[in-house]
């Protein structure tokens, strides 16, 4: 969840209802004069908030049917699976993850592209696996674009599948958390008081009389 508001600053956030999503701050940022505006210049994002969340890989061209992308920030690896049309196919359930194969116009072009941010990509190796050997695909740094040729754009409904990972990767930017992290402490709690019952229904009872 993000927006745009120059004002926001570091004390007060948006300036409204406590919110703090703006992905750019005009107090973060230097005068005009001071930034080399050349497309792939650190200097495009100058007073920017938050931009490991908001700059990230998308499909930007498609040689076939989208159906799956996945993208995980703290390591810049991202996944994303494509299918060629398949003028047979009658499967749609209307679910996102399945689309339907037979309404495609044909190809004009066989090269799939990928926006990879040099944000992510800066002086690290760009590893793409999943594809078959046939396949190939190359990363234009300056074009801060993954380009992928799949060998096979014509059979039916074939599906095709592009794990990429960066080396070395990315410096985590939060903890994911676990099952443990969310209810370690009532689940121990929850076990101490079962133990104690235990042991006190356990110990033999010794009656002293006098």
């Amino acid at each position: 969840m993000w927006n745009y508001n120059p004002n926001n600053d570091d004390t007060h956030g948006d300036h409204w209802n406590g919110e703090n999503f703006s992905w750019f701050a005009q107090r973060r940022s230097l005068p005009t004069s001071f930034l080399n505006l050349a497309q792939t210049s650190a200097t495009l994002d100058n007073g920017g908030r938050i931009l490991e969340a908001v700059v990230r890989p998308f499909p930007a061209k498609t040689a076939g049917i989208p159906l799956k992308f996945e993208y995980e920030m703290n390591t810049g690896e991202f996944t994303f699976e494509w299918c060629n049309a398949d003028p047979k196919s009658t499967s749609c359930s209307g679910e996102i993850s399945d689309p339907p194969l037979n309404r495609m116009a044909p190809l004009l072009a066989r090269e799939t592209e990928i926006f990879v941010p040099s944000l992510i990509t800066n002086e690290r190796d760009v590893v793409v696996e999943g594809l078959e050997a046939s396949d190939s695909h190359r990363y234009d740094h300056s074009r801060q674009t993954l380009y992928i040729v799949t060998a096979d754009c014509e059979t039916p409904g074939k599906k095709h599948r592009a794990r990429v990972t960066l080396r070395p990767e990315v410096r985590a930017k939060f903890e994911v958390n676990d099952f443990w992290m969310d209810h370690g402490f009532r689940v121990v709690s929850v076990g101490v008081v079962i133990l104690a019952v235990l042991i006190v229904w356990l110990l033999p009872v010794t009656i002293v009389t006098t």
